[in-house]
């Protein structure tokens, strides 16, 4: 880990431990535990929820939710939200922080480890990605918030989401200047993800990338053979439409 990383750790560390439990964020309140990433002072959670773009009828996912501030902000705007985080405190907190800021009916919390808990077939509209990023090994709860050995969450999450995103959906995601966003966007470009930066912000130890993902539409089928772009048929002896 990286001088950079490991002061920015240390301080994420000391605010969780000193923070306060209770706190208003873009005119909603919040509960935390220690375990659970403040989203006062956290600048990802709150940096992705002022570029939401979720609204009425949009079917959203927050995934690694955390406080849940993206899953109170996207429903507050007239979407229903499915919340997901592996973490039993960061599934319960959500769950409080929704129903206290009004939007308990249109916010459903799942524990378990990513698209685990989902039912196959689902799809969303929107993902929403705020991942731990640091380098690290896992070790207490918070260490879920911060850490990401290997960067295999961002490899899964790049692999998995396409089973669950909607043909025109697309994927938020804000990422560290300090964590190698270089190799999460090429692994994700190795899906057939594209990419575009929506914002960035940053402070004294690092900057922040707000990233919209989409991919191409599936190849259409006909007569049981895959219609190439272009107007192509496949399999042997195609011919030019």
């Amino acid at each position: 880990m990286g001088l950079r990383q490991r002061l920015a750790v240390r301080a994420l560390r000391f605010i969780q431990k000193r923070g306060a439990r209770r706190v208003e964020v873009l005119g909603n309140t919040y509960e935390v535990t220690e375990d659970v990433m403040n989203p006062r002072y956290s600048i990802t959670g709150r940096f992705l929820a002022e570029n939401l773009d979720a609204g009425p009828g949009d079917e959203v996912l927050d995934m690694c939710t955390g406080s849940g501030i993206l899953a109170v902000t996207a429903a507050k705007g007239g979407a229903e939200v499915t919340a997901v985080d592996i973490l039993p405190d960061a599934v319960e907190c959500p769950r409080r922080n929704a129903g206290l800021n009004g939007v308990g009916d249109r916010v459903d919390v799942l524990e378990g480890d990513l698209f685990d808990p989902l039912e196959k077939g689902r799809r969303f509209d929107l993902i929403i990605l705020n991942p731990p990023y640091f380098d690290g090994e896992v070790e207490g709860g918070f260490d879920r918030a911060v850490f990401d050995p290997g960067k295999e969450l961002a490899r899964r999450f790049f692999t998995e989401a396409p089973d669950f995103l909607k043909t025109d959906g697309r994927v938020l995601m804000v990422y560290s200047s300090i964590a190698r966003p270089e190799d999460v966007l090429a692994f994700a470009g190795e899906g057939r993800w594209r990419h575009e930066v929506v914002a960035t912000k940053g402070n004294a130890l690092e900057r922040f990338t707000l990233y919209r993902f989409t991919r191409p539409p599936r190849r259409a089928k006909e007569g049981g053979r895959k219609v190439r772009e272009g107007g192509k048929e496949g399999g042997r002896g195609g011919k030019k439409e």
